[in-house]
């Protein structure tokens, strides 16, 4: 049965509290204002434990979109690979208004309308990234905090598309232009860093997760264990590649000082590299070029240099062939070369 307490509390908001135990259900306690809407909660709980079966929302309503992403990110984000850029991502989601929404009150309609609205300010892409982040928040809620929802109201929503895939290639010249700006900068890993991407084709979380005792400038290659998908892979290093390592044992021993370090890049911090980056390239004429299209250009290189599919993956580390597809585009100058 159901108890109705006044309470002396100060917040108006809790003066009245319902409190419904039956046998065999869990006992369910929740504030309210005013008497008639503690007696009206009461008499709906009561209702659904008449029918057999009830569900006790509690943590639902208490907890808002907001509460669970800023919780998410101190507790699960930590433990992903991707945490920094998981961090500015949430950080980003939690000045709109759908973080307000309890999750108990989250529904497609608003979460339809964040999409929208996103879609005016951003690429499908980071709405997509978004939205697929903002799911998988609320399934770790249901999952792992014991939060009730019937559906994830956000899987029930289409999901913007996504960019067309960057085609992005270094025209000639650019290259030159490119490596004098970084040469310039006031980062001296910038242009070791430039040649090693556009020469391996590693990502730039790869490069900056390189130790030391993973790379043999004898043998000239380099052992990722650290990678987007997971797996180890071994990264043949060209003489080239091989020179700009070389040249950063002089630049660690330049910032040893401040650093202690045992990889080529380990103490550069994934924003200070792409800052620097954008710098350079920005000074260099080139606004649309992304550090990530240096990957693209190396696994396009080589594609040229006639490796086909199977050795171009092991090196680039892609593991369909679909994905591998898209930095496969060669120059119009190759094929043309091997059409006459």
């Amino acid at each position: 049965m159901a108890t109705i307490t006044k309470r002396e509390d100060k917040r108006p908001d809790r003066r009245w509290q319902a409190r419904v135990r039956r046998t065999g259900f869990p006992t369910q306690t929740r504030s309210f204002p005013t008497k008639t809407e503690a007696e009206a909660w009461a008499r709906e709980v009561e209702a659904e434990y008449d029918k057999g079966h009830a569900i006790d929302q509690r943590d639902a309503r208490e907890m808002s979109l907001g509460d669970a992403l800023r919780r998410y990110v101190e507790e699960v984000t930590p433990l992903h690979k991707g945490a920094e850029a998981e961090v500015f991502r949430i950080r980003q989601m939690l000045g709109h208004s759908i973080c307000d929404y309890s999750l108990a009150n989250l529904t497609r309609v608003a979460v339809t309308g964040y999409r929208d609205e996103r879609l005016r300010s951003v690429s499908g892409s980071t709405a997509r990234k978004e939205m697929q982040l903002l799911a998988l928040v609320i399934d770790h809620a249901c999952r792992d905090w014991g939060v009730y929802l019937a559906e994830n109201p956000v899987r029930k929503v289409r999901l913007p598309k996504e960019n067309a895939a960057r085609e992005r290639r270094l025209l000639p010249g650019e290259e030159a232009l490119l490596l004098a700006e970084c040469r310039a900068a006031r980062a001296p890993y910038l242009e070791h860093a430039v040649i090693i991407a556009i020469e391996t084709g590693m990502r730039q979380s790869e490069m900056l997760a390189l130790t030391w005792d993973r790379i043999d400038l004898q043998k000239r290659v380099a052992r990722l264990t650290d990678t987007k998908n997971g797996e180890g892979r071994g990264v043949p290093l060209s003489r080239r590649a091989a020179a700009a390592l070389e040249a950063m044992r002089q630049v660690r021993l330049y910032e040893w000082t401040k650093h202690n370090t045992n990889g080529p890049f380990s103490w550069v911090r994934p924003t200070v590299i792409r800052h620097a980056f954008m710098r350079a390239r920005d000074k260099a004429g080139m606004h649309n070029l992304r550090f990530h299209d240096l990957r693209h250009e190396a696994t396009s290189r080589l594609f040229e240099k006639g490796l086909n599919t199977m050795e171009v993956a092991s090196i680039t580390g892609h593991k369909t062939l679909t994905m591998l597809r898209r930095y496969s585009h060669l120059s119009m100058d190759h094929l043309l070369a091997k059409l006459e």
